[in-house]
């Protein structure tokens, strides 16, 4: 701890209530209201003080500080420093470092450090948390991710009993698909059979209803043999549908021509689309 003398005087009138404390130092206002001022001056004040100074809860302090500066203060102990009042009605002009002003429960303005999803430094730069903003966070409009996983009944039940990947999106809103992204877990038996997979509107069996993205041979899935990545493209070059067919409704997946076989892996797929509101 490094002792300063900035304190030229000190004393406290005990004929007003509150009582006033008056200092003058040389200090300025960061210096006065920074944590450990009050310490750095023990030694200098005992000299002025003729004796340990004590604080009393009553204590108002007034002090003229540099720049021909003066204003009133409390004392906290628990930083040993001061802490500006406000003039009435107004907020203090002292805030602790990379705090900002917050009404608490009794309605006060009072400094506190921002946490959370967001921090702020004594500069006014907001820093995001990591892992704190995901899609439910964004606008319907914005690129969203469905992560749908489908076991292998699912896959081999798809014809007759298609899958949902999205729900309803809501009335007057359509859903855009932009890619599917299949991860494929291979188990012990490869895929026969089946047809063209497709997401679509609605669950209209065997890969009936209108197209929501671009196809998935079915050759393809039949020659996985070891865990791997398909996809479908987006809705590019196939989307023709009607809007009583497509608007809030479901996206599910499905296949044409007949059931998957014998296949017994798994897959993930990774669904990023959009969802739009036409006018």
């Amino acid at each position: 701890m490094t002792q300063t003398t900035t304190i030229t005087s000190i004393k406290r009138e005990f004929n007003l209530f509150p009582n006033i404390v008056g200092i003058v130092t040389t200090a300025d206002l960061t210096t006065i209201t920074t944590t450990g001022y009050w310490l750095n001056e023990t030694n200098n004040v005992e000299l002025l003080n003729n004796g340990v100074w004590q604080w009393e809860n009553e204590d108002l302090v007034l002090i003229y500080y540099a720049t021909a500066q003066i204003g009133f203060f409390t004392f906290d102990a628990s930083t040993n420093a001061f802490v500006a009042l406000a003039d009435n009605g107004n907020l203090s002009n002292t805030l602790p470092s990379g705090d900002i002003f917050v009404g608490n429960a009794s309605n006060i303005a009072t400094g506190v450090a921002m946490s959370g999803a967001a921090t702020i430094s004594n500069t006014g730069v907001v820093t995001l948390a990591s892992n704190v903003v995901d899609l439910s966070n964004l606008a319907l409009d914005v690129l969203q991710q469905a992560t749908v996983s489908l076991t292998a009944a699912q896959i081999n039940g798809m014809y007759a009993t298609p899958v949902q990947l999205i729900a309803a999106p809501g009335s007057g809103k359509l859903i855009v698909i932009d890619s599917i992204l299949w991860d494929v877990a291979f188990g012990t038996t490869q895929f026969a059979a089946g047809g063209a997979i497709a997401a679509q509107y609605g669950n209209t069996v065997h890969g009936a209803g209108p197209a929501a993205s671009g196809t998935l041979a079915a050759a393809t899935l039949n020659a996985v043999a070891a865990s791997s990545f398909l996809a479908n493209s987006g809705f590019g070059s196939v989307l023709d549908v009607a809007k009583s067919a497509s608007l809030n409704t479901a996206v599910y997946i499905s296949n044409a021509s007949a059931a998957f076989t014998t296949g017994d892996s798994t897959a993930t797929l990774y669904v990023r689309y959009h969802v739009v509101t036409p006018a």
